[in-house]
């Protein structure tokens, strides 16, 4: 069903062509923001006086109508697209006072508006997950606060590092995954409705009056710009790729650390699968996927990119190609993260077989350390320990099994004291700086992260 049908009275209708031009399935989703924006310019019509106040009750009940048919299942293939749906719907449904609706009116609009009502929905929802996710983090950094893990580098042991102070990083990734969709959130929020097809409306509606009515925090300043912009899309794609690709590093980490030659983390039953083939195997598929998703968004979004980048001002039939990237990058990442705040709940570093994995090389910088306070000068104290840690190696000994006599040969600087280097809870307490991994300042960092989502007031089950 066309809105334009009385354009070319001879047309005939070509299934193939019908179906390439129409994107109903792929904006179906818009329906309730449709409806909404409907509702507010059917009111603005109002006060412009081309519709009376029986007529706007008419078109206002017919879509609320329409609203509830849509939430019961009915379907829409038929039509083009979701807004001459409604409009087409709410004709049959109220008579001829439905075609006055579109009064001034351009799809072009239309379709940013829904688009920026939907985005208003979903961004605070994605916030809202990525929280919980944080409350999450808190919990676990302050249940493992004495777990010692080594941190890497290269995928090499490089120094110690407290276990809450590795999962707390998530906390700081998440935070500015936040900041970016409340600061992407402010361009979603302008009102395009009342811009026309490109260059206005010759029908006077009170701009001002629907952006209240619609909640948003401000209107459009240019008609062109207004219908041909998808850059709040792309700036939110942006903002949650930056998220995943945090997820997907952190799943990473949980696949390598869950394996058998790592052994660091436990898995509960409820986050693994088995193999078809191999009763023994115990696959972490959750965090595979979660790993994979994030290639789905940066997909979309260079897919919107390469859709926008070279069309004419203003707007092109290119720019139906919009909604894929834009609700399949907000819906999966809703999916992702609430698979990824599950799962981080059943996830339990093991404290002993991590101590047997951290080799004492580890503390080959605290060996360092140790000669500067000596007074050595660190390059020559770099060079010193490198030649015990060459020799440790090639005597197949570990660095806190060597005699002293064996250190003295090297320089005569180490003392029995030397021994005391080799803790690794020492090594972390002995971090000065803030935002280290000393105790001290990771009890800092996870209760100015309390302060910034308010954790008392969370549910803390």
């Amino acid at each position: 069903m066309k809105l334009w049908n009385r354009r070319f009275h001879s047309r005939k209708r070509i299934p193939l062509l019908e179906d390439f031009n129409a994107s109903i399935k792929e904006d179906n989703f818009l329906y309730k923001a449709e409806i909404e924006a409907s509702k507010a310019y059917a009111k603005a019509l109002k006060k412009t006086s081309i519709l009376n106040k029986n007529e706007l009750n008419k078109i206002l009940s017919g879509l609320n109508k329409i609203k509830e048919n849509l939430e019961q299942g009915e379907n829409l293939n038929q039509f083009e697209d979701i807004h001459s749906a409604i409009e087409l719907l709410l004709t049959e449904e109220i008579g001829e006072t439905g075609k006055k609706l579109h009064t001034g009116r351009s799809r072009n609009e239309q379709v940013v508006t829904d688009e920026r009502l939907y985005l208003k929905k979903k961004i605070p929802q994605i916030i809202n997950l990525l929280e919980k996710i944080q409350v999450n983090v808190i919990k676990s950094a302050e249940e493992n606060f004495d777990v010692v893990i080594p941190g890497y580098t290269h995928l090499q042991q490089a120094q110690c590092v407290l276990f809450s102070h590795y999962i707390m990083s998530l906390f700081w990734q998440m935070e500015r995954g936040k900041n970016r969709l409340h600061d992407s959130l402010k361009r979603v929020d302008s009102l395009t409705l009342g811009v026309g097809a490109l260059a206005g409306s010759s029908i006077p509606v009170d701009r001002e009056y629907m952006k209240d009515l619609l909640g948003f925090s401000s209107v459009s300043e240019n008609s062109l710009d207004s219908v041909s912009d998808r850059s709040f899309i792309l700036e939110i794609l942006f903002a949650l790729s930056l998220i995943l690709l945090d997820l997907s590093r952190l799943a990473e980490d949980f696949i390598i650390f869950t394996s058998q030659e790592f052994d660091f983390l436990e898995m509960d039953d409820s986050i693994s699968t088995s193999s078809s083939l191999m009763p023994q195997k115990k696959n972490p598929d959750f965090f595979e996927l979660i790993r994979a998703s994030s290639v789905k968004i940066f997909g979309y979004l260079t897919t919107l990119f390469m859709i926008i980048k070279g069309l004419p001002f203003s707007y092109n039939k290119d720019l139906q190609e919009d909604k894929i990237p834009l609700y399949n990058g907000v819906e999966e990442t809703i999916k992702v993260l609430k698979v990824f705040d599950f799962a981080l709940h059943k996830i339990k570093p093991k404290r002993e077989k991590i101590l047997d994995k951290i080799s004492p090389f580890i503390l080959s910088t605290d060996l360092v350390d140790y000669l500067i306070e000596k007074g050595m000068p660190f390059r020559d104290a770099h060079g010193v320990v490198g030649e015990i840690v060459d020799y440790a190696q090639n005597e197949n000994k570990e660095l806190n099994l060597l005699r002293i006599d064996e250190f003295r040969n090297f320089c005569d600087l180490f003392n029995d004291d030397v021994y005391d280097v080799f803790s690794f809870n020492n090594s972390i307490k002995k971090k000065r700086t803030y935002g280290s991994t000393n105790p001290k300042y990771v009890k800092i960092q996870i209760e100015k992260a309390k302060g910034l989502i308010g954790y008392s007031q969370k549910d803390r089950k």
